[in-house]
C-alpha cells in the first residue's frame, strides 16, 4: 500500500477524505493530529489501514517527521486558528518540506482567492481564504517536475445549513428564516460527502491532475434558492431576509473585538496584520453573498465522479434535512471553546 499523510485529517472536510482513502484498500492513510486522544481522533483511528501521528501543523520538526516516508500528501491548514500570516508561511513552508522528504503527488485543499477574483477590491479580503488562495499559486508556479501537485478548491458546506453561518431560525408557526447579509449571489456550496471523491481521484489519476485547481461543487445557489428548495423538499415553509451587516454582525461576533483567530487562544501571536472577526466575515459575507465566486465547470465534475450529489434538494433528501440545527463542523466546537476562555481570561484582569 502506498501512505498518504492526511494534515487536517480530524476536521469537517478531511474526514470524509481520510475515510475515502481508507476505503480505496490501496492507500494507507496517516493523519497528522495534535491530540491523538481526542474523540474525532480515535474515531478514524479505528477505519482500517489508519495511523496516526501527533504533531502540529505549525511546526516544521512535526511537518518533517510527518511528511517522512509516505507517497502522498493532502493538506488542509486550519487558518482559523493559524491566523492568515501563519497559514501563508506553513502553507508554503509544508509543500517545502515534502518536497525535501520525497513526496510524489502533494494535493492541497484551497478556497477561492477572494481578493483576487474582485479584483483586488480590499472589500473582500479576508484571511482564511486569500492566504490559502496564495499558497495555491505558490504550489503550482513550482511545475510538476519532481513532485506532483494538485489543488481542491472548496467554497462554503452545504452542510453548514446544520451547524455554522448557514442555520435557519424556527419561527413559532412553524416556519425557517435565513436572515443574513448575503444578496441574491450564487454560492458554490459544496456537500462534505463528495470531497472524499474528490480527493481519491486526484490521487488516483496523476497524469490528468498533475497542476490542476479541480473547484468543486454540489450546487451554486443564493439564499432565496435555498429557502424555495428547503419548502419544496420538506413541505415547510422557509424564508430568506436580508439583514444589512451592521445589523448581523452584533448578533453572532464571538465577543466584542473578537480577533479572527482568536480560536488560537489567548496567547496567540498578534499583530497589525491580525483582521478582527467582523473585518474577516464582513469580507465573507460581501463575496459569497454577492455571487463573486469564480463558476464550476458541472460537466467536468459529471466526468470525474459520476455518482456526485448534484443538486441542493438531493442533498436535503439524501440526509433527511430538515432545518435544525446539528454538530458537524469540528472548528466550531473549537471556537466556541476559545470563545468561552477568552472571555473569561479578559475578565479576570484587573481593570
Amino acid at each position: 500500500m502506498r501512505a498518504v499523510l492526511v494534515i487536517g485529517g480530524t476536521g469537517a472536510q478531511g474526514l470524509p477524505v481520510v475515510k475515502s482513502l481508507s476505503s480505496s484498500k490501496y492507500f494507507a492513510v496517516r493523519v497528522l493530529t495534535r491530540d491523538a486522544k481526542s474523540a474525532r481522533a480515535q474515531e478514524i483511528a479505528r477505519l482500517p489501514n489508519v495511523t496516526l501521528v501527533e504533531g502540529r501543523q505549525d511546526n516544521q520538526e512535526d511537518l518533517h517527521r510527518a511528511f517522512q516516508g509516505v507517497y502522498g500528501a493532502w493538506v488542509n491548514t486550519d487558518g482559523f486558528t493559524l491566523g492568515e500570516k501563519n497559514e501563508l508561511f506553513y502553507g508554503c513552508r509544508a509543500y517545502e518540506i515534502a518536497r525535501h522528504q520525497g513526496v510524489k503527488h502533494y494535493v492541497y485543499a484551497c478556497a477561492d482567492f477572494a481578493l483576487k477574483h474582485a479584483n483586488w477590491d480590499e472589500k473582500y479580503h479576508w484571511g482564511h481564504n486569500d492566504a490559502k488562495g496564495r499558497v495555491a499559486e505558490y504550489i503550482l508556479a513550482q511545475g510538476q517536475e519532481g513532485m506532483k501537485s494538485s489543488i481542491l478548491t472548496t467554497g462554503p458546506y452545504m452542510n453548514m445549513l446544520w451547524d455554522g453561518m448557514f442555520v435557519p431560525t424556527q419561527q413559532p408557526d412553524g416556519s425557517f428564516v435565513w436572515a443574513n447579509p448575503a444578496k441574491s449571489g450564487k454560492i458554490p456550496l459544496i456537500a462534505l460527502e463528495d470531497i472524499g471523491p474528490y480527493s481519491l481521484w486526484l490521487f488516483d489519476n496523476p497524469q490528468k491532475s498533475a497542476g490542476m485547481n479541480l473547484k468543486v461543487t454540489t450546487d451554486e445557489v443564493s439564499f432565496a434558492d435555498i429557502a424555495t428548495v428547503f419548502t419544496e423538499v420538506t413541505g415547510k415553509k422557509g424564508m430568506h431576509k436580508y439583514l444589512p451587516l451592521d445589523e448581523y454582525l452584533p448578533s453572532v461576533e464571538p465577543f466584542p473585538n473578537a480577533p479572527a483567530n482568536f480560536a488560537a487562544g489567548p496567547n496567540a501571536v498578534r499583530d497589525e496584520s491580525t483582521m478582527t472577526w467582523r473585518e474577516n466575515f464582513s469580507a465573507w459575507w460581501r463575496y459569497w453573498g454577492e455571487g463573486r465566486a469564480e463558476r464550476r465547470d458541472m460537466a467536468l465534475l459529471d466526468r470525474i465522479h459520476p455518482g456526485r450529489i448534484k443538486t441542493l434538494g438531493d442533498w436535503m433528501r439524501k440526509v433527511h434535512y430538515d432545518g435544525q440545527p446539528k454538530n458537524v463542523l469540528k472548528g466550531v466546537e473549537d471556537l466556541k471553546r476559545a470563545a468561552a476562555l477568552m472571555q473569561k481570561q479578559e475578565a479576570s484582569v484587573p481593570v
